[in-house]
């Protein structure tokens, strides 16, 4: 073993197996792997998933028939996500000695993938993982000393969770921070993180010139002014100073490139480490963590907003979705913060059949529109609720965000239908992409960038376990020539072999006569080429409660219902008919600080 840590050579070693199992201060044994190891001896063995972000692996250390530990050798799923919910599940697992446990909600393909490694490692042992699955079934049982009374309870962790929680903490108040699903983050922490921040110190370094009321006239233009201009002028007025906040209270560290979406008239949108929304998240985790007057609880659903004698918020009801516990907790204010309705198909139905279940949705599986039936239910005012937005480029099955296309967002791609041609300028409002797309044949578009691109941008290494994903599934293709980059999707090669051509010379010339593009153009001519194939999906709900720019929630007749708040997309009236690209982060984290900051004056 010399040069070898303990953990290499076992995982060398049950790899070289094939199957069998390694005994550990003792002989290899394969097959059966019980016959020939010692009786104290324990024995590892390794099994894999397929997890969202490829394979996982993990060793399993088993003694007598009894899994002792189980540690993860290889895992890309995310942080804050995948990793917290194998940590849960390996501990149930160990603590119970069953496979008969649930996934954690909020991160079920890596559970699944988690609970198939550990099963093919047992079989590898010589256990029965189908006898196993039917032992008694274990849950994670909830914390037993949560306490019942609270200043202020925050309902939902996405970024406007924290935010709010974080800053109505620091004022002093005593907060229950509560989350329904079994991971912490929400959409939040499957969103790109990228948050446009007007006058941001990028801009400033590279001499973009650029204002709080040119992002406040570019979200009402790219929301046909249906938003509620005096929102708009608090995220807009608001966000350099979330930012500051999630860099220095936060911990947020940041790429030190922008993004430029569709509708945005400058290059503005700063991006967190990594260039996924989890980076932020998994510090906010920690910075609630770390501070004492706040309570944080996951697998706890609020069920309803209890009212005191005045019409004013008294408390809030819920049930542990694990155990069923009901829980009923006092406190003077609530923050709802528990995002939109976008994984909700019969809500959706129900505000706009438009954007029924013939789409998929990019949200967190928590975003039922849980607050608003809470809030509606004692009074409060839904507005915008029939304006749902699709994001253009999602995968054709899951629905889910494509990160890939960062690389048209750094305005390295050209789109095309499956007969080679352009049809939209690729910087378009989501909306605007969205229907140009779904008129295409198979409601379906694609992208192609060449390797100078993905040489430059570092796009497709950085999300390299996408890539993978997807080549893996014939929706992404690398290849030396256009012809065969096409062939997986039975596109018209020749004719986007023109598209190219043309593409090539309008960059010469400077411009884009058919479709305006308002980037900085690029060639396409450095081999070997990409395509990626994708269509919309939900993304984001509009509408939701009806708040004012001190982010209390309004009745039917405008007026605020006391000690009730709302931060990020729970609330509507904002983004008008079309949220732009990167203002939803924008939107949770300064609307946080004021919903958080508000609701800790009003209790104070």
């Amino acid at each position: 073993m010399a040069g070898l840590s303990r953990r290499q050579f076992l995982t060398g070693a049950a790899l070289a197996t094939a199957g069998g199992a390694l005994t550990l201060g003792g002989c290899t044994s394969s097959g059966s792997a019980a016959k020939e190891r010692s009786a104290d001896a324990s024995i590892a063995t390794v099994g894999s998933g397929m997890g969202k972000h490829g394979a996982i692996q993990i060793e399993v250390v088993s003694k007598d028939g009894a899994i002792e530990r189980i540690d993860v050798l290889d895992s890309r799923e995310s942080a804050g996500l995948g990793d917290v919910c194998m940590k849960k599940l390996g501990k149930l697992i160990v603590d119970n000695q069953t496979l008969n446990v649930d996934v954690v909600t909020g991160a079920s393909l890596s559970s699944m993938a988690y609970l198939t490694a550990v099963a093919e490692a047992l079989d590898k042992a010589g256990e029965k993982s189908s006898e196993w699955k039917k032992r008694d079934r274990a849950v994670q049982q909830p914390e037993s000393d949560i306490p019942t009374a609270f200043d202020i309870v925050v309902v939902g962790t996405g970024g406007a969770g924290f935010t709010a929680a974080i800053s109505a903490a620091n004022k002093g108040q005593k907060v229950l921070l509560m989350e329904k699903l079994g991971v912490f983050g929400g959409s939040t922490a499957l969103s790109g993180g990228e948050m446009a921040v007007p006058g941001n110190w990028i801009q400033q370094n590279s001499g973009l010139s650029d204002s709080s009321e040119q992002l406040a006239n570019d979200m009402l233009e790219g929301g046909d002014h249906r938003g509620d201009p005096a929102l708009v002028n608090v995220i807009a007025n608001g966000v350099y100073d979330a930012a500051q906040w999630l860099t220095y209270e936060g911990g947020i560290s940041w790429e030190h490139n922008l993004l430029f979406f569709g509708g945005h008239s400058v290059k503005r949108s700063i991006i967190p480490s990594g260039h996924i929304g989890n980076a932020m998240t998994t510090k906010l985790t920690a910075r609630a963590q770390s501070i004492d007057n706040i309570t944080l609880i996951d697998n706890t659903k609020a069920t309803a907003l209890v009212q005191d004698a005045n019409g004013g918020i008294g408390g809030i009801k819920a049930t542990n979705t694990v155990t069923g516990n009901e829980y009923s907790f006092e406190c003077k204010a609530v923050v709802l913060a528990c995002g939109g309705f976008g994984a909700n198909v019969e809500m959706r139905e129900q505000a706009n059949p438009e954007f029924g279940k013939q789409f998929n949705s990019t949200d967190s599986v928590g975003a039922q529109g849980d607050g608003l039936t809470m809030a509606s239910a004692i009074g409060a005012e839904l507005v915008d609720m029939e304006l749902i937005q699709t994001y253009p480029i999602c995968d054709v099955n899951t629905g889910a965000l494509l990160y890939l296309d960062d690389m048209r967002l750094d305005e390295r791609t050209v789109m095309f239908n499956k007969e080679g041609k352009r049809f939209v300028e690729e910087l378009g409002r989501r909306d605007v992409l969205s229907k140009a797309i779904l008129k295409q044949t198979d409601e379906r578009a694609y992208e192609i960038w060449d390797q100078a691109a993905a040489d430059e941008t570092k796009v497709v290494d950085i999300h390299a376990d996408e890539f993978e994903n997807l080549v893996s599934r014939n929706l992404c293709t690398k290849a030396d020539t256009l012809e065969e980059a096409c062939k997986p999707f039975g596109i018209d090669a020749a004719a986007l072999a023109k598209t190219i051509e043309q593409w090539n010379s309008y960059v010469d010339a400077g411009s884009d006569p058919d479709f305006a593009y308002r980037g900085t153009m690029h060639k396409i001519d450095t081999p070997p080429y990409y395509i990626m194939a994708y269509k919309p999906a939900v993304h984001y709900t509009m509408g939701g409660l009806h708040i004012n720019a001190n982010a209390e929630v309004l009745d039917a007749n405008g007026n605020p219902i006391p000690g009730l708040f709302a931060a990020g997309e729970v609330a509507g009236h904002k983004m008008g008919a079309n949220r732009l690209g990167s203002t939803s982060m924008a939107d949770i984290y300064t609307f946080g600080r004021v919903a958080g900051n508000n609701a800790a004056d009003y209790v104070g």
